[in-house]
């Protein structure tokens, strides 16, 4: 989608450059109200499969998956920056986090020591993406 429809080109270039989109014709609000709509329905989807599979709803239940959602872009190669990304990377991303969070649990790591490693690999590759971009 972000690669071979027009949105997915919008959304790219808001995302990359917000002004420069809107100086090559980028209908910035509609691309944005555009992507929270899109994050919304996922959202929602996401939420019925999880409560189908254990029956029951829980308010907090997802609370700090959007930082393993943050690692696992960053991970795959999505600049945090913005402009930058592919699914392939980030399930990637996701499929190398959750290896991680594996082998942290056989070792008997505490969550919170977990949670730590999850961060620091976002800070690192924000690092990196500076260093790639010549921002360091």
């Amino acid at each position: 989608m972000l690669r071979k429809t027009p949105l997915g080109e919008y959304l790219l270039a808001v995302g990359g450059n917000e002004e420069a989109a809107y100086i090559a014709g980028v209908p910035i609000r509609a691309t944005k109200i555009a992507a929270y709509v899109v994050s919304a329905v996922l959202a929602a989807l996401a939420s019925l499969i999880l409560v189908g599979r254990l029956g029951a709803a829980e308010p907090i239940l997802g609370n700090l998956w959007e930082l393993d959602a943050i690692a696992a872009a960053a991970i795959g190669g999505a600049s945090l920056m913005g402009g930058k990304g592919s699914i392939f990377g980030t399930i990637l991303g996701a499929v190398i986090l959750g290896a991680m969070r594996n082998g942290l649990t056989l070792l008997n790591v505490q969550a919170f020591y977990q949670l730590l490693a999850t961060g620091l690999i976002i800070i690192l590759a924000m690092l990196i993406d500076r260093a790639a971009r010549g921002a360091g």
